[in-house]
């Protein structure tokens, strides 16, 4: 258990999983420090902190079907994206509860403060993600148990970041891509995160925690709370409240609790130090304050101040001062001057490519990113967008460069106090990416000429790639007369961008063959049924015209039939013949011309012979297939209108009996 838990709380080692990051803000304040709760002390699920005049305490209950919470501590790993706080706590030192789930269990988890806290806002980081088990997203569901408070959505990174006005969460069972494991910068991408602000007055605040989603039993909860020290509870410190070298910075923020800090070594301790850390740039500057006139003091004089000596006739001072490099040591008190350990270099992407041009720097303070579109003339300050982000980052990120980006300059540029300092100029250069067009696909008839597959690609595929599996004839073309239907892959490769492939589906009509011809005859109800062989769907008819689903007729005259075997795409149109036997059951021997003679129908084109019966089984006539048939007579008389016999019999052995009627 502890190693898997050191493993949770290592950003670094897992690149998809369940890391939360709590950051909560106090009502509104414009004179005070700001703090965090770096350091914790405790022991199983007690845990304490002190930042300001304030104590919080955890404390976990309801745990249920094998949940558990455990603590530990270490350092905040990742920077949530937000803009209501102005400090960053990476590296900062946090609270690690690890969340197990146990099975489908639940528990709760609290803090409480040792005095009220109104409207204080959440800051979430890595809610949700892979956390290993699969491609599929997962989630804690947190759920606020406390009354009389309500949830409210401020910012986020995504869709993804949901919250009600009882419950945060990240969207669950999402496919994840490759790049899941990125978090910081990346909206919707791997963890959630966003802003939340607990509306009223806060003294304790539950989250009930439980699993969201397919996969996961646990997680690994960061937490660092961030304050305004507001010890008098009323916009004001009370204790230390003084601003005593009129910089902007508050002297409780100078001193950090050690009255006699002396950054610098220069006998001044740095409330009455205008350059604490001795390194020529003046503290209201580097904390980030205004001080137009230059003399070290917030704002321009003459200054105004009110009874705590608060310069109060200025926009700006007393928030919390600038970490930039977010060491937890404030600009002012850390000689902070940019060096530049390594330029950044040319580069050389494809049409599409995610580009990152660094450089890396001792003290990056106010980096920020330049481009030249008009070879060096003039530069312009990127801005974090679709196409760019980390602009004020040693990692400038291009997203999805485009052939417009061929021959961009970029630099890096870094504010120091009044000076400027610049990175070497690189040049970026973007290659066309190969273009293997859009997947196709062909519908052959069996007796199609060859056609070259390439001509089956949708949008514009460069005309120099290979095809596979080989063609008889080569060069693309495909002849359904001898290369077999299935899947063609066409790949482009101009041997320095990722390769591009498409591909071409072909099916090829078969022709249909009829076999297995079946004849009910001499019947009732007559009827052909055969079977088609081939890879379509027919459609079936027996006179050419009228087609039906299924290789069946009935109620059929004897006679010969024509049987027509259709594929429904119309590439063929296979026949058979088939013949149906039977005899009419009556004739009359009149000579008017019409149903005189009776013999067999259908008996076209086939060898026979017919003998005729009177009912004592007296032999008649006999006939054969050059027969006109049998006219009612036996030795020229007439013979009288009653049933008489017949046997009907093939060269092949097929023989039939029954009887019919003359009438006269």
């Amino acid at each position: 258990m502890n190693g898997r838990k050191r493993a949770l709380f290592s950003l670094e080692r897992i690149p998809a999983k369940w890391v939360i990051c709590f950051i909560f803000l106090s009502g509104p304040s414009i004179i005070s420090s700001q703090d965090f709760t770096e350091t914790w002390t405790g022991s199983g699920t007690r845990w304490t902190s002190n930042v300001c005049d304030l104590n919080i305490t955890t404390s976990v209950s309801g745990l249920r079907n094998n949940a558990s919470v455990n603590f530990s501590t270490g350092l905040m790993g990742c920077n949530i994206p937000n803009t209501y706080s102005s400090n960053t706590i990476v590296n900062r030192g946090a609270l690690a509860p690890f969340l197990d789930f146990g099975t489908n269990g639940k528990g709760i988890l609290t803090f409480t403060f040792s005095r009220p806290v109104t409207n204080p806002i959440l800051h979430l980081d890595r809610l949700g993600g892979g956390y290993g088990f699969g491609p599929n997203a997962n989630s804690a569901l947190l759920t606020l148990l406390t009354p009389n408070l309500t949830l409210r959505r401020l910012a986020g990174n995504g869709d993804h970041f949901e919250v009600t006005a009882s419950t945060i969460t990240r969207t669950p069972d999402q496919l994840f891509g490759n790049n899941t494991t990125s978090e910081c910068g990346i909206p919707t991408v791997g963890g959630a995160a966003g802003s939340v602000q607990i509306e009223g007055i806060v003294t304790t605040v539950s989250f009930e925690f439980e699993l969201n989603g397919a996969d996961g039993f646990a997680d690994a909860i960061e937490v660092v709370w961030e304050f305004y020290c507001d010890f008098d509870k009323d916009g004001i410190t009370d204790d230390v409240d003084l601003d005593d070298d009129n910089d902007g910075i508050l002297d409780t923020t100078e001193l950090g609790g050690n009255p006699t800090l002396d950054t610098d070594d220069d006998g001044q301790i740095d409330s009455i130090d205008l350059d604490s850390d001795g390194d020529g740039c003046y503290d209201v500057i580097e904390a980030g304050f205004s001080d137009p006139d230059g003399d070290g003091v917030l704002g321009t004089r003459p200054d105004i101040v009110d009874s705590n000596g608060l310069i109060v006739n200025e926009p700006d001072g007393y928030t919390a001062p600038q970490d930039i490099d977010a060491n937890e040591v404030f600009d002012f008190q850390e000689d902070t001057t940019p060096i530049i350990l390594r330029q950044p270099i040319d580069l050389v992407a494809c049409e599409g490519d995610n580009v990152i041009i660094s450089v890396s720097l001792q003290h990056p303070n106010s980096l920020k990113w330049q481009v030249s579109t008009d070879a060096g003339l003039t530069w312009e300050d990127l801005a974090n967008n679709t196409s760019y982000s980390g602009v004020h980052l040693e990692e400038l990120k291009l997203w999805n460069v485009s052939p417009d980006f061929n021959n961009y300059l970029f630099r890096a540029q870094i504010d120091f106090c009044t000076t400027q300092i610049q990175t070497e100029t690189v040049t970026l250069t973007v290659l066309e990416s190969p273009s293997a067009g859009i997947n196709g696909a062909k519908l052959f008839c069996f007796d199609d000429t060859p056609e070259n597959l390439f001509d089956y690609l949708e949008g514009n595929p460069d005309p120099s790639g290979t095809w596979s599996p080989n063609l008889s004839q080569g060069n693309g073309l495909f002849n359904p007369k001898i290369d077999s239907p299935g899947t063609y892959t066409y790949l482009v490769d101009n041997g320095f961008c990722t390769p591009a492939e498409s591909v071409v589906t072909v099916e090829v009509v078969q022709m249909p063959i009829i076999s297995n011809i079946e004849v009910i005859e001499f019947s009732d109800n007559n009827s052909l049924a055969f079977e088609v062989n081939g890879n379509e769907l027919y459609e079936y008819s027996i006179d050419g015209i009228d087609y039906q689903e299924h290789p069946f007729f009935d109620r059929l005259e004897p006679g010969s039939y024509m049987i027509y075997a259709r594929d429904k795409r119309g590439c063929a149109v296979t026949t058979a013949t088939a013949v149906i036997l039977g005899y009419p059951k009556f004739f009359t021997p009149n000579n008017d011309g019409y149903n005189d003679h009776w013999n067999i129908i259908g008996s076209k084109d086939m060898a026979y012979t017919i003998e005729i019966y009177d009912r004592h089984g007296k032999l008649l006539d006999i006939l054969n297939d050059s027969s006109k048939g049998w006219d009612g007579k036996f030795n020229n008389k007439d013979m009288p209108s009653t049933d008489y016999w017949f046997r009907f019999s093939t060269d092949a052995g097929f023989t039939k009996t029954g009887h019919f009627s003359l009438k006269r």
